[in-house]
């Protein structure tokens, strides 16, 4: 049996009422799009689709706020962030080619470990990827990347035509990602993305802007592992 651990305190800064109001607003859009396929007899497969991102933005949601509340602990252990990333890639690649938009996963050689907790970090990427789904103007690559750097493991997602415009995050330091009010005039990715940086929070990591080979993304910082590197 493993020990469950909780050795990382976030900063409680998210207004959970705003949350599940920007919920509710975006089960309105796969809602209203199950409803319009339905009456126009369209394929089963998008219905599938929608209600799937649905149900996950849901689940992550009331995960992350388990988390937050402290009704569920982190289980901590020492995993390999690009296998994690490419389980997330297959399980998720079907919903970006139903938008439009393929994916492409570059994992940099030598990867160092991560000691974080392997639910919470597959939820993470999961909302982020959703997020990013819901902001990409047009069909596109999602372009993933895994590599070292001097301030640890970097996980990212860039996209040509990704609008980051209206997303605002904190410069600080000892931020979590996110300002109080981090979006202006858009509800639909907003749960998703706020579910991906809380639970990156909670981890002890936080969003930031990224521009990378002339394209615009998100990236978290990941602290490596001190007790294993992978090989």
């Amino acid at each position: 049996m493993r020990q469950i651990v909780r050795s990382i305190e976030p900063e409680r800064q998210f207004d959970e009422d705003k949350l599940i109001f920007m919920l509710g607003e975006e089960l309105k859009k796969p809602l209203t799009t199950i409803k319009a396929i339905a009456e126009s007899s369209d394929s089963p497969k998008a219905i599938q689709f929608e209600a799937k991102k649905a149900l996950r933005t849901i689940d992550n949601m009331l995960f992350f706020q388990a988390l937050n509340q402290s009704q569920l602990q982190l289980d901590l252990t020492t995993i390999h962030i690009g296998a994690t990333l490419v389980s997330v890639a297959n399980n998720l690649r079907p919903l970006s080619i139903e938008r439009g938009c393929t994916t492409q996963v570059f994992i940099q050689p030598g990867i160092k470990s991560v000691y974080t907790d392997p639910q919470a970090i597959t939820r993470g990427i999961e909302s982020l990827w959703q997020a990013v789904l819901g902001m990409t103007n047009e069909p596109s690559p999602l372009n993933w990347h895994v590599y070292n750097s001097s301030s640890g493991i970097k996980l990212a997602v860039t996209n040509d035509n990704l609008d980051l415009s209206k997303i605002i995050l904190n410069s600080s330091k000892n931020s979590a990602g996110l300002s109080k009010q981090p979006f202006s005039g858009i509800s639909g990715p907003a749960t998703d993305l706020i579910t991906a940086q809380g639970i990156f929070s909670l981890l002890g990591s936080r969003l930031s802007k990224i521009s990378k080979n002339g394209q615009r993304g998100l990236v978290v910082t990941l602290a490596p592992s001190t007790q294993l590197k992978w090989i």
